[in-house]
């Protein structure tokens, strides 16, 4: 048994202060260090910073990492640009997957507080170095098969990934499907893959309106992935419409990244089957997106995460530099009440998202938490420390998880 007493501690729900936490590889209790030192006298008492603010580990529920390696090559400012330029780079990109630059990745979120990620693996280049790190992960096995003649062999190829992921799994590491978007994986595919998802209880996510060209194609079979379709297949026909990819997930509540193309149709049936969004703002001003519509979201009763993707389309993995953006894009909220949704975004949301037992610091919850150190501020009201720890970048020194500590900084701010 661990006790650690802080200075705040931020519960998912509210900011307590001179509290402690008794946890194990779960959280046992909450309550006043003299409490809980009478209720577990044998307990190990963690020392921490004098102004320490305590709360869950961060989730990132969708970040790419073999490509972490390239940083250089991608064409920003436009979708099309961007997915060109990948598609230019591909053989290079591919053939130099680095392990070191996806363990140094993976390390550097969990010095920057983020405890569990959704890992979107698109070839399972990234799995041995997921498996031997101490973080938490779902591994999204990424299905791309656009085209009918396609549809078979790239099936068995991707199913072989998913078999090899499923012999990894551990308390750490769960395999999941990611269906890459509508206008890449055809209906046939995506039938199958949500089959399988429905049968073994796999969580699901895809790309889905990151982009104006996507919605263009969508609908009306027109603008850039027209062009693309025929320079690069030589005949473009769409194989589903934005209703009909919808309605493929039917009874599988999907994470869909982006969506700031969604009509606000698309939100309703949304809300209905159960979906959620994963918010990426950095990644959608790169490649030339919209501002997701978070206002229509939160009104139909559409859950949306924080997260970061990948280096291809970002050049942070930190979540707090995430939030940031956000903080920023979304400047019709109240400054202060934003800066403690957009923490909740990326903790109680996306826990609640992926089906995660963390993400709050409350009793039966798994011990995933963060140490922030708050340096030599004060504050005249304990409702401005989340908007200061997105706006000044302050320091994560200790990242726990299952009640070991997986990092901890000897830097002080």
């Amino acid at each position: 048994m661990k006790l650690i007493a802080p200075k705040y501690i931020f519960t998912g729900d509210e900011i307590l202060e001179e509290m402690a936490v008794a946890f194990e590889k779960q959280i046992i209790a909450i309550d006043s260090f003299d409490n809980l030192r009478e209720r577990f006298p044998d307990s190990e008492v963690l020392e921490v910073r004098e102004n320490t603010f305590l709360m869950a580990g961060l989730i990132n529920s969708h970040v790419h990492l073999e490509y972490s390696h390239h940083t250089t090559e991608y064409d920003y400012g436009t979708y099309m640009g961007w997915l060109k330029s990948i598609i230019r780079n591909f053989q290079n990109l591919a053939q130099s997957v680095s392990t070191e630059k996806i363990e140094r990745a993976i390390q550097d979120m969990l010095e920057s507080g983020t405890t569990y990620i959704g890992a979107i693996s698109s070839m399972g280049l990234d799995f041995e170095t997921l498996k031997s790190s101490p973080i938490r992960k779902t591994v999204f096995n990424e299905v791309i098969a656009s085209q009918p003649h396609q549809v078979d062999d790239l099936y068995k190829l991707w199913l072989q990934r998913v078999e090899s992921c499923e012999e990894l799994r551990d308390e750490r590491l769960t395999p999941a499907v990611a269906i890459h978007s509508p206008f890449s994986v055809h209906p046939v595919v995506i039938k199958r893959v949500v089959k399988m998802a429905k049968e073994r209880g796999y969580q699901v996510s895809s790309h889905f309106m990151e982009s104006k060209a996507e919605r263009e194609w969508l609908d009306s079979e027109s603008g850039e992935f027209r062009d693309f379709y025929l320079e690069n297949y030589g005949v473009a026909k769409r194989f589903t419409t934005a209703e009909e990819f919808l309605a493929s997930f039917r009874g599988v509540p999907t994470l869909f990244t982006h969506g700031v193309y969604l009509h606000s149709d698309e939100v309703e049936a949304m809300s209905q089957y159960g979906h959620g969004v994963s918010h990426c703002p950095v990644s959608n001003r790169l490649l030339g997106g919209d501002r997701l519509n978070i206002e229509n979201l939160d009104q139909k009763g559409v859950s949306w995460n924080i997260s970061t993707d990948g280096f291809s389309s970002n050049i942070s993995l930190n979540m707090f530099d995430e939030m940031k953006t956000a903080l920023y894009l979304h400047n019709s909220h109240n400054i202060e009440e934003f800066a403690l949704e957009l923490l909740k975004a990326s903790t109680v949301v996306p826990a609640e998202q992926l089906q995660l037992n963390s993400g709050k610091i409350e009793a039966g919850k798994d011990s995933d938490m963060i140490l922030i150190d708050l340096g030599n501020f004060e504050f005249d009201s304990k409702e401005k420390i989340p908007l200061h720890i997105i706006l000044r970048g302050l320091q994560v020194y200790q990242t726990i998880i299952f009640g070991r500590t997986e990092f901890q900084s000897l830097k002080t701010t």
